[in-house]
Order: structure tokens, then sequence, then C-alpha cells
């Protein structure tokens, strides 16, 4: 029985429910694509170019305590957080005396909307962990320019989003809710599950 998932599941269940049918039900494996391995080197090389500055190593939550007494922002990278249903590392974060700025580095300029989901996942799951009692900014920045395209307050709304996904993905994991695969045609023919997605091949199988 499933009660906890990975905060990047977020964005699969938004893009096509099936791929979370596909590799966590089915367990269809595949290599990965070129765009995965640049993401993974990509965000090991800032996460080092962060290392080379960083000045102090604390607790998060040590570290919320001292921006608000000295009036300091503290900058973290790959930041492990565990919620009640959702558990990651947030590609970076600011705590700041007076909010806390969570980034999600993404290798486009357009805020989609999968994207947003996934970072409102990470704030959540925040939120749940270490109860900072402060304004959480969900963000979104261009991976490689590292220019923010995206940024918004974390309201009961988009926990509510959160949690109503997170939902639907459980249902399908302990195999009480049938997944539902995307109606956009143009998503099944850039997915890097097609060689392996029975939904593809019925449906592109003439072209």
């Amino acid at each position: 029985m499933n009660d906890k998932i990975p905060i990047h599941w977020l964005h699969s269940q938004t893009y096509c429910e099936y791929q979370i049918y596909l590799e966590h039900v089915k367990g269809m494996e595949i290599e990965a694509t070129s765009e995965m391995q640049k993401g993974i080197e990509v965000h090991a090389f800032l996460e080092e170019e962060h290392l080379k500055r960083a000045e102090i190593k604390l607790k998060t939550a040590e570290v919320i305590q001292k921006a608000k007494q000295e009036r300091k922002t503290f900058i973290g990278r790959e930041v492990p957080v565990i919620g009640r249903q959702l558990y990651g590392s947030i590609d970076e974060i600011h705590i700041m005396p007076d909010k806390i700025i969570i980034i999600g580095d993404k290798p486009n300029y357009r805020p989609f909307f999968s994207n947003k989901k996934q970072v409102w996942g990470y704030c959540l799951a925040f939120q749940e962990q270490f109860k900072p009692n402060l304004p959480i900014i969900a963000s979104l920045r261009h991976r490689d320019s590292q220019k923010i395209i995206w940024q918004e307050e974390f309201l009961e709304e988009h926990k509510r989003i959160v949690l109503e996904s997170v939902e639907r993905i459980l249902d399908i994991l302990n195999g009480n809710r049938k997944p539902q695969p995307t109606s956009n045609f143009d998503k099944c023919r850039s997915c890097r599950l097609k060689s392996v997605c029975d939904v593809y091949k019925m449906r592109f199988q003439n072209e």
C-alpha cells in the first residue's frame, strides 16, 4: 500500500497519468533520453558551483531561525523535504527573514502548469515539515539562463490542487483508479515512454 510519492511525479501525472501507470504499476523501463541526461548534468554542475560558494552548513530548521534573527538571506540547493504524502529535493531555496522562495529549474521559458504543480508540491512538503510561519513563494527559473520565468505565492488553492493530484496518483498505484491518458496527441508524439506505451501504438499505428 503506497502512502508517499516523489514530488516529481506530480509533473508526470499532469503531463499524462498513463506515464505513472506504465512506469510504476506495469514496471516499464526505458533508457534516459539525451534531454534527461543533460538535465542531470546541469543540476550536478549547479550543485557543485553552489557548494564552492557555500560558507556554512546548517540544518534547514536552523537556517529559518537564523534568517529571522540576523535579518539575512540564506540560499540552499538540493534541499531534502518530506511531507505527509510527498518527498523530494528542492532545486534551490532562498530563506529570507520575511519569506521563503522555492525555485524549480526547468529547461523552458514557458511556465507550464505541470511545472507549477511540481513546485507547489515542494512548497507543500516544506510547509508541512518545517512550519516556517512565513509566506512561501513558488518560482520557476530557466535552467540554463537562470532567469526567473514565473513566481507566485503558495496559497491554499494550490495546496488543494496538489492534494487532489496526490490522491489520484495513490489511487492509480493502489489499483483503485484507471489512469487517464492525455488527450493531447502532441504530448503522445514527444513522450519519452511512447516506445512502450500501448495507448500510443493504438493511436498512431496507422501513421
